[in-house]
């Protein structure tokens, strides 16, 4: 039992310290600000029953000072059953110098993909050379397109991996949140800097047209509900290799989105997102799932046998000071990064419940089915 303990510990230290540095690697480089004034972008954005907050979106459009002759917005009404389109067609008629596209595809009983379906079609019809996804709920700043079009005009990456945090976050419920998403964002641009690509988020997320072509764009995962950003990054880096993967930390760059406003939600979110993990082929995104799902097991496992074997409350609390230890580096990065380290008062706290929520949800995941946009899903 001792040698397990040590060996879980010492793999999970060695994961976060290297995640660690590697993301402080990866804020600390600069892109040299080329001038670009060529690279066409087609902005992907699928959209279902946003009609009450969509106009932010809008308006993060229209502030790009991006050149709008070099940018197409596509937004894929799916199957709204608001007023999403009337919005959208709306803010069309008063930007007629904004060239935006909107596509209404009405529910596939026979191809519940859902969202993969709604981009699909976005990107066939996009004109674009570099795809951008974000989500119909996300704002961004006024340099966000001209900061993505100077990366790719210097890496000329495949796919780049972009930063999303959240934002109007007010109760200790949301903070909370906010802290336990900015540490996979900060892992998963870790991941990429390590040359170990296994995470990233549809909600800034930008690949080549060409690329999605010939990898397939979402065919041979098509069943599967949720995912369309992952398995993407997967197939490119299984294809093109993992040097085709970059990302991008420059803070005119990071996508806005909110978090959930209800337990039920939460719960609901987080098993949409774990629910794909019992159906990924790579080696390196298994063991890191597997090795905090341990991890975190351990320290539950122990806490419990504790209560009939006082040696076991000790290995917990061990694995627990461990964790409390070498978690705080990194999510103190990303923090100081995106200007809100008022976060970290709540790290304590989220430590606490991290463990048994990741037992909670890994284990709802593999059972339950979830809902997306009022729409029930089983992968």
């Amino acid at each position: 039992m001792l040698i397990f303990l040590l060996i879980i510990s010492f793999l999970y230290v060695i994961l976060i310290i290297s995640y660690t540095f590697c993301f402080n690697l990866a804020i600390s480089q600069k892109d040299t600000k080329k001038l670009v004034s060529n690279v066409k972008l087609s902005l992907v954005i699928p959209a279902r029953d946003e009609a009450h907050q969509i106009h932010f979106l809008l308006d993060s459009i229209r502030n790009q000072t991006y050149n709008p002759l070099f940018f197409e917005v596509i937004i894929v009404d799916d199957a709204s059953t608001d007023n999403t389109s009337e919005v959208v067609n709306s803010f069309i008629i008063q930007n007629p110098d904004l060239n935006i596209k909107l596509l209404r595809i009405e529910a596939d009983i026979a191809n519940p993909t859902y969202k993969k379906n709604a981009l699909t079609n976005a990107i066939n019809y996009a004109e674009g050379e570099l795809i951008i996804t974000t989500d119909a709920d996300c704002i961004f700043g006024v340099n966000w397109l001209k900061s993505i079009a100077e990366h790719y005009s210097e890496y000329q990456s495949r796919l780049i991996v972009g930063m999303v945090a959240y934002h109007n976050d007010i109760n200790i419920f949301e903070k909370m949140q906010h802290l336990e998403f900015i540490s996979l964002i900060a892992s998963g641009i870790g991941g990429v800097k390590m040359g170990f690509p296994i995470m990233c988020n549809g909600a800034n997320l930008i690949f080549e047209k060409q690329v999605f072509i010939e990898v397939g764009g979402y065919k041979s995962d098509k069943n599967i509900a949720s995912g369309d950003d992952v398995f993407l990054l997967l197939k490119i880096k299984k294809h093109y290799g993992k040097s085709s993967i970059s990302f991008i930390t420059n803070k005119e760059s990071i996508v806005y989105t909110s978090a959930v406003k209800t337990l039920k939600e939460f719960v609901n979110q987080r098993i949409r997102w774990a629910s794909k993990t019992k159906v990924y082929r790579d080696l390196a995104i298994l063991f890191v799932a597997a090795l905090v799902f341990i991890f975190n097991f351990s320290i539950g496992l122990f806490f419990v046998s504790g209560v009939f074997l006082s040696k076991y409350f000790y290995y917990s609390l061990f694995l627990f000071m461990i964790k409390v230890i070498i978690d705080f580096p990194i999510l103190f990065l990303i923090s100081n990064h995106i200007k809100r380290k008022d976060l970290l008062y709540y790290y304590l706290l989220l430590q606490f419940l991290y463990f048994p929520y990741v037992l909670i949800i890994g284990i709802l995941s593999c059972f339950l089915p979830y809902k997306w946009k009022g729409r029930s899903v089983r992968q």
